[in-house]
């Protein structure tokens, strides 16, 4: 046996054996109820189903009302959103858990809800919704591209860049978020012309950010842009409008 093969064993092994003891020292734990074994156990991951309640026909957000639900009344780029659950509860906190915490691991569970969801959409191409470059970096992750990795759905050739840094849209309200986002995106590749397009992010809130991200991709010829989340964030009208993340 050489030394090169042997000095990569002999890393492998060390790495394994980090591993080990870092999960001896530091187990997983159920970012919704704490139980140790796994970032999401089972008894949470079987809880967290979507309750057979009245839908917003565009958005997919609780909403008995008529029409589309006041959420997403404004949305005039996408075509609608699907997601996998409310954003409440355990939900919740496993898009805090990838998002704030880091928990990659998370993203495969996120996923592994998501699954599905595009079927009958007849997509071609899925995008991952973008952060500025400083964000990613400051985060060590884009959470959106980390869910299209693990998803089933048409890559794009091109590329969807956030081009302009904006703030934490965590409190501000419906018309401040888009404002903050107006302008913030900007699309290279090759025309989109005829194609129906996914945007792929953990959460919709109200819809800020994937309709200005939808509003680029048609101008580049996108025929339909639908929404794909892990969650969504219902509509009450009893409180303010600013909305918590």
């Amino acid at each position: 046996m050489s030394d090169e093969p042997r000095g990569g064993w002999l890393r492998e092994a060390g790495v394994r054996a980090w591993r080990a003891t870092i999960d001896l020292l530091y187990p997983e734990r159920c970012v919704n109820c704490g139980r140790f074994g796994s970032v999401l156990c089972a008894v949470c991951e079987v809880g967290m189903v979507v309750v057979a309640v009245a839908r917003c026909p565009n958005c997919w957000g609780q909403w008995e009302g008529v029409g589309n639900c006041p959420r997403c009344f404004g949305w005039d780029a996408l075509e609608g959103a699907r997601a996998a659950l409310d954003m409440e509860g355990a939900a919740r906190r496993v898009v805090h858990g990838l998002k704030y915490r880091g928990i990659r691991s998370l993203a495969m569970r996120m996923a592994g809800s998501m699954a599905g969801l595009g079927d009958r959409l007849e997509l071609d191409v899925a995008f991952a919704v973008p952060l500025h470059r400083s964000r990613e970096r400051q985060r060590g992750f884009n959470q959106a591209e980390l869910l299209l990795a693990q998803l089933e759905l048409p890559r794009a050739e091109g590329r969807l860049r956030r081009v302009r840094k904006t703030s934490t849209q965590v409190g501000m309200r419906l018309g401040e978020r888009r404002s903050n986002v107006a302008g913030a995106f900007a699309y290279e590749g090759p025309p989109l012309r005829g194609l129906t397009v996914a945007l792929v992010d953990d959460v919709v809130t109200t819809g800020a950010t994937v309709n200005e991200c939808a509003r680029v991709l048609r101008d580049h010829g996108a025929r339909a842009v639908w929404a794909v989340a892990y969650a969504r964030a219902n509509y009450d009208g009893t409180k303010d409008d600013r909305i918590e993340d």
